[in-house]
């Protein structure tokens, strides 16, 4: 062997034994301290001190108490002492009439700014649907009074800060979060979009373009089909089961945008959520600086609403090989006595996913569709409907229909288990702390709690309403609200293959279409003209 490689392969294994007692010492627990290699002829060295001792000592004994269980289920954790934080101490009115749920967080250079305003999508004039989305999308891209709208546009760009209007059936939402230091700028702009939004008629053909595009494609999809389908088939003749179309949104002109605008924003309530770095007080006078004109607070003029089907099934033609089911049943709207009682029953029967009995059952056992699942639904406007979700074969989607009314049938006839119901209450109660995880979840959870008219304390009292239900009262919750007799059908697929498995349903003894007494069907395109 040459000198050359001599020297390499020594300088090599050099190199790895000095990364070896790099390893090693990394490794190593200082709490006890390290035993690395001793280079040859050096005495040894005592490496651990009284303290290092002392430590160890503790350790052991604590480990010596500690139990090794058999099983994870076996594990026991100190209880968490948590209360829910009360949101008055951030609650303030502004002289102005809204209010205002305010909280300084420092954790990061950040301001979140939510606001909610009571106007809708149900108050928008018969013929004009679209009128309040169409609005809310202008006053963050249709400029100001102040800005024009590239202006605006290229300011929040270069400044990272991030403005949103949405608009819901009963409620207007706005979004601001942005730097702290650039809390005088955003505080304008706020002031600017809320107050003085220009509504550019540029901008607003533009979106009136991007609107009818989704309008031709919204059916492209089974699942937003079913949405519309279900709620016009539930709320027929009502305003839910409105929907903007071509000729309505054609025919919205900027003046109509102009008197919503004035209507919604100097009239009705408006609560807000803010947290961030500032000062609170400085934050307050700034609030009552954007908010400076009175706002006057005015209900909204809903129509009166009910859940009223003509028809027992409603069947949807598209061309796909599944077949896409909502089953309703008509409910109530909050605040209701019975709520927590359904909600409970809810989740037991196929609110809490894969481990419901529908989720068990028709997913899990049968192997029918791969997502399954109910929902008691929360309204504060207007009557809620019950509904059970789920897509399948079309094939086997009589056999589904029948397995979900029999657990339905089962859960009416002999109720729920103290098992099911014990893990439905302790399930519900540990996601509450969810909702104040933040300063900012704190300040929105309460700022919708107002909005929706419930107590101050309302979550301070929920884990104890829910646990002072008792199984019989989501028994007779059951027998109350489950009547399977009076189950809507809302059903999105092929027509032809439907009626082959109704054919073949009736000799395996499934449930049927036709054994209902009303059905209608229709072509997806006809979907919108359904009233």
């Amino acid at each position: 062997m040459t000198t050359k490689k001599t020297k390499t392969l020594l300088t090599i294994g050099l190199y790895s034994a000095a990364i070896a007692v790099a390893v090693a010492a990394a490794s190593c627990n200082s709490l006890f301290g390290c035993r690395l290699p001793r280079p040859t002829g050096e005495p040894p060295v005592k490496h651990a001190t009284k303290a290092a001792d002392a430590a160890a000592s503790v350790d052991t004994g604590a480990a010596a108490k500690r139990k090794i269980v058999s099983h994870p289920s076996e594990l026991k954790f100190d209880s968490l002492d948590w209360k829910v934080p009360l949101g008055d101490h951030h609650r303030v009115q502004l002289a102005s009439g809204p209010i205002a749920y305010v909280a300084v967080d420092s954790a990061l250079p950040l301001v979140s700014i939510a606001a909610y305003i009571r106007s809708g999508s149900l108050t928008d004039p018969a013929g004009k649907e679209g009128l309040g989305s169409l609005m809310t999308r202008l006053m963050r891209i249709g400029g100001t009074e102040r800005y024009n709208a590239d202006t605006l546009d290229a300011l929040i760009d270069q400044l990272a800060m991030s403005f949103s209007f949405s608009q819901g059936e009963a409620d207007i939402s706005f979004r601001a979060s942005f730097l702290s230091e650039y809390l005088d700028t955003a505080m304008v702009i706020m002031k600017e979009m809320f107050f003085h939004p220009a509504f550019d008629s540029k901008k607003l053909e533009r979106e009136r373009n991007i609107t009818l595009e989704g309008i031709s494609n919204r059916f492209a999809n089974p699942g937003p089909t079913l949405s519309v389908a279900y709620r016009k088939h539930a709320y027929q003749k009502s305003a839910p089961a409105r929907i903007s179309t071509a000729s309505s949104v054609r025919s919205i002109k900027r003046n109509d945008i102009v008197a919503l605008h004035k209507a919604a924003f100097s009239s009705c309530d408006i609560i807000l959520a803010v947290s961030g770095k500032f000062n609170r007080d400085d934050m307050i006078a700034r609030l009552n600086a954007v908010f400076s004109a009175p706002i006057k607070p005015q209900p909204q003029a809903i129509p009166d609403i009910t859940v009223d089907p003509q028809t027992r099934a409603l069947v949807v033609h598209k061309g796909i090989s599944q077949a896409y089911i909502r089953m309703g049943l008509p409910l109530f709207q909050r605040p209701h006595q019975d709520y927590y009682a359904v909600m409970l029953l809810d989740y037991i029967l196929g609110g809490s996913g894969f481990t419901s009995r529908l989720g068990a059952r028709v997913r899990s056992d049968e192997g029918l569709t791969y997502s399954i699942h109910s929902n008691a639904e929360s309204n504060y406007v207007y009557p809620a409907t019950f509904h059970i979700t789920f897509y399948t074969k079309t094939a086997s989607f009589p056999k589904a229909v029948t397995i979900v009314l029999e657990e339905l049938d089962k859960i009416v006839k002999t109720g729920v288990t103290e098992e099911e119901l014990a893990s439905a209450k302790a399930s519900l109660i540990t996601e509450l702390p969810s909702s104040f995880r933040s300063p900012e979840d704190i300040v929105s959870t309460y700022a919708w709690n107002e909005f929706y008219g419930r107590a101050p304390d309302h979550y301070v009292k929920y884990p104890d309403e829910l646990r002072k239900l008792t199984k019989a009262d989501i028994d007779k919750a059951a027998r109350k609200y489950i009547a399977v007799d009076k189950m809507t059908y809302t059903i999105v697929g092929d027509t032809t293959a439907i009626n082959a498995a109704m054919t073949a349903a009736v000799k395996d003894g499934f449930f049927a279409i036709d054994s209902l007494k009303s059905k209608k069907v229709m072509a997806v395109d006809a979907l919108e003209r359904f009233e």
